[in-house]
């Protein structure tokens, strides 16, 4: 198991803020665990992001894929008798 980075940041006063109401609220909460769940919802939601860019270019090029094969299913041979 690796052990947790140490690291000193500088927030905005109304972030620190924040950080001291949300432990308030969540007893157990520590500062290091509401940072590093702040980081990890940033993260997730830049997954989303990569994510849905990523579908946006799948479905351009499967909109593509689907002109050409419907026009390919009219190549001459939809009445060829087998």
């Amino acid at each position: 198991m690796q052990l947790a980075s140490k690291i000193s940041v500088s927030i905005d006063p109304a972030l620190a803020r924040f950080i001291e109401s949300y432990r308030a609220k969540h007893k157990n909460a520590s500062r290091s665990h509401v940072v590093s769940e702040a980081l990890r919802l940033l993260q997730q939601s830049e997954n989303e992001r990569m994510l849905e860019w990523a579908y946006t270019q799948s479905a351009q090029d499967d909109s593509l894929v689907n002109a050409q094969f419907a026009s390919a299913q009219t190549d001459g041979i939809a009445h060829e008798a087998w």
